[in-house]
């Protein structure tokens, strides 16, 4: 109803949509171009996918609050891949962020592994490990969750 009104009194929905949802740094657009072409890491026998992004790459891209948004989405939406994540190296801490398709829980994922949590498709931590252990940590517990990976729907 509030929106309705809004909009009969004139307020211009694509412009405001633009600004919220279509405008990002060319920083960002950069940082997300590398994020696919240079770091986007397939496992197909595993169905998944990883982007990690170090303390040094987000310099390189005058890494701002938000840019990584959404990055992880990028690598879930290769075709077949049914796990990804991304793990993003700031200040001695490094923020995983997990998606997952169908029944396969990246929640449990996040908890077992990573201290962390959310929900089915969509889980996060922050870890305290460095970004080569954290990575290892994701490729070494892939081969238990193969057959579950391969079916999640």
């Amino acid at each position: 109803m509030i929106i309705a009104d809004l909009y009969r009194k004139g307020i211009d929905g694509e412009h405001i949509h633009r600004l919220v949802y279509d405008t990002y740094s060319e920083n960002r657009l950069r940082l997300l171009g590398y994020s696919i072409s240079e770091k986007l890491v397939v496992m197909q026998d595993f169905h998944a996918a990883y982007i990690s992004l170090s303390k040094e790459d987000l310099e390189r891209f005058n890494h701002q609050i938000g840019d990584t948004e959404d990055i992880v989405n990028y690598a879930l939406s290769v075709a077949d891949i049914n796990l990804a994540a991304l793990f993003v190296e700031r200040d001695g801490v490094v923020k995983v962020s997990l998606r997952s398709k169908g029944k396969f829980s990246v929640n449990d994922i996040a908890r077992k592994y990573f201290n962390g949590g959310g929900h089915r498709n969509a889980a996060g931590a922050n870890c305290n490990t460095n970004l080569a252990e954290t990575i290892a940590i994701f490729r070494g517990f892939l081969p238990d969750y193969e057959a579950q990976l391969n079916d999640v729907y």
